[in-house]
């Protein structure tokens, strides 16, 4: 009977034994213990269990525990959980140790905000608090495997996590936001790692295979790649990383490879990084139109095209690229290359020029369209200066060369060491001309020939209001040169003297040439008690006069200038002696309509010839205060006065005379009566008064016939017949 109730026992025990092992049985009796451990264990954080199913493992003498669908609680906060397992140990269990070896825990899907705000209500830190604070939105799934001592302790490095991320959003301290991220994270052993990255900042979408973090000390080692596709980076970006408003329309894809160390109090150090950008399309603003004067094709900006640019970084950055860029509709190439270290950069450019034409007017230099020409700048900088070691263009035999440019950050030439011109100008005429240092702040200027043709017109018309080229130092030059051209048919010889500059202010000149029929040419600047006087000397006038391209058929003269400058201000005399004059427009006008027609007939035709031109004017900025005009000749005499607003009003008014008039008012004089009111009907009109007014390609021109000359004319006019006998 015994051995029957022994057998039916031991049966019913096998059967249970393997009913739980296969079946498992579900019970809630342990809940109350589990979560009362648990929240021994992890003070602040809760678990709600349902019912426990009940496997047996007699294989490794332990019990598998599983519930579905509990949560963890902490304050307010709550996670749901599809299912948490665990495997209890038997024999840790007899020895009255902690039974629980292990724990697996896959949630559902849960706010990432809601994690946050639960682990920082059971340990807050720096790092939580940040993260709580730049996280919007999003959710994720995770997977947790933990792992415990015999007494019950988490093994740190024993755990694994797993998360899916999805639809997180970010909004950095700036307030930039980096949205729809997802991405799969695992952490394992201090090491975590993040695969399929995938987020859009900025609206350019941006993805990485891989991004590895691992614990090193109390610090963190960061990995892996970031790429974007091809995209339009926003303005705002730009700015923010190029700090630079000047670029727009960039389109661009990238490959980067990165790593760095980062603390807990997330400084970045340790940073490497190595790209690859394919820049489609950027566009760079120029406010600076001065430059269009150089590059006529130039239309406010100019736009690079199919750059390939490679960019590494450690501890100092190499930039390097090449591609197109394009100035109106036409393209051409440049390679670049950029060595950043500190608060120093080296950089080395390489412009291979066909189709872009190109022009500097002050040496009557041209690169035409289809011409090919090559440029190349070295240079370095930092924060106190720019440094250009070499700039070297060449087209066929033309070859400009500047060495050792140095520039203040603010652009302006503080020294330099050579500057080199040998070139075919526009004229095909062959300049060449050098500029050397031969001492600090000491310069030889020498050459075989050079046109000065263009000097001379920016002398005489271009705005003097220029962009400052020099610093403030003073700076000294000698000039040696055997020939120079000044006009398109005269050229002069021996150019020899010296000038001083302060800035870009010449402040002590003297210089002397001759023309080939050893006529003397010498200028003069000498500057004392902030007073600046300027003469001139030419005894061939015609080279100088007709370039004001209103006067044609100038001949023979004489100049004289002498100019006093004070305070911005200045008081000049010009003198021609003996020229005649022809082709006038405004003085043609003034004879026809005055009814002179035989002196408008000279005038036309052979030319008027006059002994002497005497103009005396103030400048002030763009202003020119005509005092006096005063021409006397055999035919006619000219006083006028006015002024004259550069490229917006012309106004002048003057008297002419006849000669015959003034002879027979010198020739009368005692007889003053007759003279002022004439012994016929007619013979009293001495002369016409007239005015000249309006813009310069609009000038209106009024006559009337006048019968008494005024006392300064006849004063003037006094002067010069006593001054001549």
């Amino acid at each position: 009977m015994i051995k029957k109730i022994l057998s039916v026992f031991l049966i019913l025990f096998l059967s249970s034994i393997l009913y739980i092992s296969f079946f498992g049985i579900n019970t809630d009796k342990f809940n109350q213990r589990i979560e009362k451990k648990f929240e021994e264990n992890y003070p602040g954080i809760k678990i709600k269990l349902n019912d426990i199913k009940i496997l047996l493992n007699i294989s490794k003498i332990s019990v598998d525990i599983k519930t579905d669908k509990p949560l963890i609680l902490s304050g307010k906060e709550k996670i749901k959980l599809k299912k948490i397992s665990t495997t209890y140990d038997l024999k840790s269990f007899f020895k009255r140790e902690f039974a629980i070896k292990n724990l697996y825990l896959d949630s559902e899907k849960n706010e990432i905000k809601e994690i946050v705000k639960l682990l920082r209500s059971y340990k807050d830190s720096a790092q939580l608090l940040i993260a709580d604070k730049l996280i919007q939105g999003g959710n994720t799934d995770i997977s947790i495997k933990l792992n415990f001592d015999e007494k019950g302790q988490l093994l740190n490095d024993k755990y694994e996590i797993l998360a899916n991320i999805n639809d997180l959003s970010i909004e950095l301290f700036n307030k930039q936001k980096i949205v729809n991220v997802s991405a799969n994270i695992k952490y394992l052993q201090n090491r975590i790692e993040i695969i399929n990255f995938k987020s859009i900042f900025q609206e350019i979408p941006i993805y990485s295979d891989k991004i590895l973090i691992k614990k090193n000390n109390k610090n963190y080692f960061v990995e892996g790649s970031l790429n974007n596709k091809k995209s339009t980076i926003s303005s705002s970006l730009i700015n923010m990383a190029l700090k630079n408003n000047k670029f727009t329309n960039i389109v661009l894809s990238s490959k980067n490879n990165f790593n760095f160390t980062i603390s807990n109090k997330l400084k970045i150090s340790d940073l490497k990084f190595n790209s690859y950008l394919n820049l489609a399309k950027a566009e760079y603003e120029i406010d600076n139109l001065s430059i269009k004067k150089y590059i006529p094709d130039l239309d406010k900006k100019i736009i690079f095209l199919d750059q390939n640019i490679k960019i590494n970084y450690n501890n100092k950055t190499l930039f390097e690229g090449s591609g197109n860029f394009q100035i109106g509709e036409k393209k051409d190439e440049i390679n670049y290359k950029f060595e950043n270290e500190k608060d120093r950069t080296k950089f080395d450019l390489n412009f291979k020029i066909n189709q872009i034409p190109f022009q500097i007017d002050l040496i009557n230099f041209s690169k035409n369209e289809n011409e090919i020409a090559n440029i190349k700048v070295k240079g370095e900088k930092n924060k106190k200066k720019i440094i250009l070691n070499n700039i070297n263009f060449e087209k066929n035999d033309d070859r400009i060369d500047f060495e050792n440019i140095n520039l203040s950050k603010d652009y302006h030439v503080t020294d330099f060491k050579k500057i080199y011109l040998q070139y075919l100008d526009i004229n095909e005429i062959k300049n060449d001309i050098s500029i050397i240092r031969n001492k600090k702040n000491s310069y030889l200027i020498k050459g075989k020939n050079f046109d000065l043709n263009k000097v001379i017109n920016q002398i005489l018309f271009e705005d003097t209001n220029q962009s400052k080229i020099f610093d403030d130092k003073k700076r000294e030059f000698q000039i040696d040169f055997q020939r120079n051209k000044i006009d398109d048919s005269q050229h002069i010889l021996n150019l020899k003297g010296n000038f001083k500059m302060k800035g870009d202010d010449v402040y002590d000149l003297s210089l002397i040439s001759n023309f080939q029929n050893k006529d003397v040419l010498s200028m003069s600047i000498k500057t004392k008690n902030q007073q600046k006087v300027t003469t001139f000397y030419s005894e061939q006038a015609k080279p100088f006069v007709k370039k004001y391209k209103f006067i044609k058929g100038f001949e023979g003269g004489k100049l004289d200038f002498y100019s006093v400058k004070k305070n911005k201000v200045s008081q000049s005399q010009l003198k021609i002696y003996d020229f005649n004059l022809k082709e006038l427009p405004a003085l043609t006008k003034i004879l026809t309509l005055a009814s002179l027609q035989g002196i408008a007939d000279i005038l036309s035709g052979d030319g008027v010839s006059f002994e002497e031109l005497e103009i005396k004017f103030k400048n002030k900025k763009n202003l020119m205060e005509i005092d006096e005009l005063y021409a006397i000749g055999p035919a006619i005499s000219i006083l006028m006065d006015g002024y004259v607003q550069k490229n917006e009003l012309i106004s002048l008014r003057g008297t002419l005379v006849p000669a015959t008039t003034i002879n027979k008012f010198v020739g009368s004089i005692p007889i003053l009566g007759d003279i002022l009111v004439g012994k016929k009907t007619g013979e009293g009109v001495f002369g016409v008064s007239f005015k000249l007014k309006g813009p310069p390609k609009n000038i209106k021109t009024t006559v009337n016939p006048i019968k008494t000359l005024t006392p300064r004319f006849i004063t003037r006019t006094l002067e010069k017949i006593n001054k001549k006998n």
